[in-house]
C-alpha cells in the first residue's frame, strides 16, 4: 500500500472517494429491493386480513418514506463525494 501512496497520493485519495461513493449509490439498489419486499409483503398481508388494509397500507407508507431517506442520503453522499470531495481539499492543503 505504501507503494500506491508514493507513486500518486491525490490519484489514491481520489480513488478512494470514488470507491466510496459506489457504496453509497449501492446503498440506493438495497432500498430499492428492501421496499419491494415491503410491498409484496403488504399486499400479502392485505390479502389475508381485507378488514386490516388501512392500517397496512398507512404503516407500509410510513416504514417506505423512513426507508427512502437512507437511500437519499446515499445519493447526496454520492454525489458529493465525486464532485466536492473534501477528503481532497484536505489532502491540498496539507501538502503544500
Amino acid at each position: 500500500m505504501t507503494e500506491l501512496l508514493a507513486i500518486d497520493p491525490l490519484a489514491f485519495v481520489i480513488a478512494l472517494g470514488q470507491i466510496a461513493a459506489a457504496i453509497a449509490v449501492l446503498n440506493g439498489i438495497c432500498v430499492a429491493i428492501g421496499q419491494g419486499n415491503v410491498a409484496v409483503a403488504a399486499i400479502e398481508a392485505m390479502a389475508r386480513q381485507p378488514e386490516a388494509a388501512g392500517t397496512i397500507r398507512s404503516t407500509m407508507f410510513v416504514g417506505m418514506a423512513l426507508s427512502e431517506t437512507s437511500g437519499i442520503y446515499g445519493v447526496l453522499i454520492a454525489i458529493i463525494l465525486l464532485f466536492a470531495n473534501p477528503l481532497v481539499n484536505l489532502y491540498l492543503q496539507n501538502a503544500a
